[in-house]
């Protein structure tokens, strides 16, 4: 989306949803999925309760809030404001219990991606004067310890030479970011692989100690092929850092045995993790090999049916899509050079909607110049083999 009258594109005459958003929301589902989102609400102030069909669950709480039955909630609000927050296998379960009671998706209840990624956003913006985003990154290095064929990063055409960020530009991200933004769902340090990062224990310490609190979940993502230090595996226990484990042990097998030796040293540390799914296929980009002739409508349309919820800071910039930025260094494009909010620039009565509306896509020009080298959203019709790796 074009900027057309920045700091200004989105206002509260603009929003159809209950007074109840601005005001108290209840989580559907007090299971894990509802817990990180209402730290988010809490944050803010509006988390109001939860609600949940487990019996067993009904009537105890969840971080201070009291759990209890669609009926009870209802009896008590004249204007429902619902965020649906479980396991994809229930949803439409609850939303037809929603139905049942007259709700309206979009007035009375969301589901919590789309919350997550546009709503809680613009509330925290217009309502509350706070920044809020649902994803962030700092890509720590470039390396990797595979070499995917397919890598989303382009990963595979970087060799053990290159140049990781230095100590001082992840500072610098991090004190950058966290000035502006006031609370993020879940603020990531990824690669290529960022255990192979040789200072990062200073970097979860120096992240943790200033900025833990302005964040719901704090989170590495790794391929499980690397065993943390003892210095990591301690400062990730005491800030309470997230192991997300990519899962391609299918693809390659001898990684059921990394992940198993992974998964015993967090387990002893008492680390949090999440091994994913083995996945069925990956989804091919095209950044090797697209080279589209799009004139700026074609380009706005992609960007638009896009919006991927994957930040990256780095230093004062920070990126609306970091495969964007890491596939042109990688891949040596140099392109979309000046496709970044300058957060030291960021100054002014207007400058949390500013940043707000880029977060949702808005922009000088409206499109990434890498959008045309990327399938979009139409790369799930290009199924390729995961973690296919080069020789």
């Amino acid at each position: 989306m074009k900027w057309m009258n920045k700091g200004h594109e989105i206002g509260k005459k603009d929003i159809s949803f209950s007074n109840g958003f601005h005001e108290k929301i209840y989580v559907f589902g007090a299971g894990k999925i509802g817990k990180v989102i209402g730290l988010s609400l809490a944050a803010l102030g509006l988390l109001g309760g939860y609600i949940d069909n487990n019996r067993t669950r009904q009537g105890t709480e969840l971080l201070n809030k009291p759990i209890i039955s669609l009926e009870d909630y209802l009896s008590r609000e004249d204007e429902p404001a619902i965020v649906v927050a479980c396991a994809e296998k229930y949803a439409l379960e609850i939303e037809q219990q929603l139905k049942q009671n007259q709700l309206v998706w979009g007035k009375d209840y969301f589901f919590s991606e789309e919350f997550h990624k546009r709503i809680l956003p613009i509330i925290a913006t217009l309502y509350f004067d706070k920044v809020y985003m649902q994803l962030a990154q700092i890509t720590l290095t470039e390396r990797c310890s595979l070499k995917c064929k397919k890598c989303a990063h382009a990963c595979y055409n970087v060799d053990s030479s290159n140049q990781d960020l230095t100590l001082d530009q992840v500072h610098k991200s991090a004190d950058s970011f966290f000035a502006k933004v006031d609370f993020i769902n879940e603020f990531v340090l990824i690669g290529g692989e960022p255990l192979l990062y040789k200072d990062l224990s200073n970097v979860i310490a120096y992240i943790g100690e200033r900025y833990r609190s302005q964040m719901a979940i704090f989170c590495i993502t790794t391929n499980g092929t690397i065993v943390p230090n003892e210095e990591v595996l301690q400062a990730c226990q005491k800030y309470k850092v997230l192991f997300r484990i990519s899962n391609y042990a299918k693809a390659i097998p001898r990684l059921k045995e990394s992940h198993q030796k992974l998964i015993q040293v967090l387990e002893k540390y008492d680390i949090e993790y999440r091994l994913s799914a083995e996945d069925a296929s990956w989804i091919d980009y095209g950044f090797e090999y697209l080279n589209k002739e799009l004139d700026e409508e074609k380009l706005t349309e992609t960007f638009d049916k896009c919006l991927t919820p994957c930040r990256e800071i780095r230093e004062n910039r920070l990126y609306f899509c970091v495969m964007a930025r890491s596939v042109s260094d990688n891949l040596h494009f140099n392109e979309g050079k000046d496709d970044y909010l300058d957060l030291d620039q960021l100054n002014g009565e207007n400058y949390k909607r500013e940043l707000m509306e880029f977060n949702l896509g808005y922009s000088e020009k409206g499109y990434l110049d890498m959008c045309h080298r990327c399938h979009g959203m139409d790369a799930v019709n290009y199924p390729i083999p995961v973690a296919e790796q080069l020789t």
